[in-house]
C-alpha cells in the first residue's frame, strides 16, 4: 500500500513539472529578450529617460504580442490577432527587433546577431515564416518588420 502511494505522488509530481515546463518557453523567450533588450540599451548610451521609456515599449509590444496569440490575458484597447500556429518566439524576437532597432540605431549588429540567433533556434521554418510577426527581406537587401 505505501508504494503505492509513492507511486501515485510521483506520477502527480511527473505531472505537475511537465504543465510547469510547457509554459516556461514563452517565459523563457520573453525574460531573455527582456535582459538582451535592457543590455542594448544600456550599451547604446541613450540616457535613463529614453531608456525607460525603449524598454517600456519593448515590453508593451511583447504583451500585446504574446497576448494576441496566447489569449491568456484580457486584451487592451489593441486588437490584434494571430495566425493559427504562430510563434511566441518568433512575436517576441520580432517586436525587440523592430523597437530596439528603431530607438537604438547604434547597436543594430547586436540586435540584428540577436534576431537571427532566436529564429534559428525556433523548430518549424513555415510556423516561424507564416506566424504572428517576422522579418521579410525585400530584393534590394532591405528587411521589413511584418506580421501575418
Amino acid at each position: 500500500m505505501k508504494n503505492s502511494i509513492t507511486c501515485q505522488q510521483i506520477a502527480l509530481l511527473m505531472a505537475v513539472i511537465s504543465l510547469f515546463s510547457i509554459s516556461r518557453v514563452q517565459a523563457d523567450a520573453v525574460t531573455e529578450w527582456n535582459q538582451l533588450a535592457g543590455d542594448i540599451v544600456i550599451n547604446g548610451n541613450v540616457g535613463p529617460l529614453p531608456a525607460e521609456r525603449i524598454l517600456a515599449m519593448v515590453q508593451a509590444a511583447v504583451y500585446e504580442a504574446t497576448n494576441a496569440i496566447t489569449q491568456r490575458y484580457p486584451v487592451s484597447d489593441l486588437k490584434l490577432t494571430a495566425a493559427p500556429g504562430a510563434s511566441v518566439e518568433a512575436a517576441v524576437a520580432a517586436v525587440n527587433h523592430a523597437i530596439l532597432s528603431r530607438f537604438v540605431p547604434s547597436q543594430q549588429a547586436v540586435i540584428e546577431k540577436a534576431y537571427e540567433a532566436a529564429l534559428e533556434v525556433i523548430a518549424g521554418g513555415a510556423i516561424k515564416n507564416s506566424g504572428y510577426c517576422y522579418r521579410r527581406e525585400s530584393g534590394s537587401g532591405d528587411s521589413n518588420f511584418a506580421c501575418a
